[in-house]
């Protein structure tokens, strides 16, 4: 019998395990350094000014060893449920 399992799910799990991840590689940085290594990828915030309105839009994604191995983790809590 197949388990349904949802994507919104998926995506919650993934995103809880880096945010939890990168949250304790900031926390034990002093001990594990190796955790905080990473990269930073994105394009910094660029203004639009059209007139009447005025919009600002950048993204940076920082990806460190830490915020990995919690997605890793979210991903096998994800398979196990």
């Amino acid at each position: 019998m197949r388990r349904y399992r949802s994507t919104g799910l998926l995506v919650t799990m993934l995103l809880t395990g880096a945010l939890i991840g990168g949250a304790l590689g900031r926390l034990f940085a002093e001990y594990l350094p190796f955790l905080v290594l990473g990269e930073t990828v994105g394009f910094s915030p660029t203004t639009i000014n059209i007139s009447i309105l005025q919009f600002t839009i950048g993204f940076v994604l920082n990806i460190t060893v830490a915020g990995v191995i919690g997605l890793l983790l979210g991903y096998l809590l994800y398979r196990q449920l």
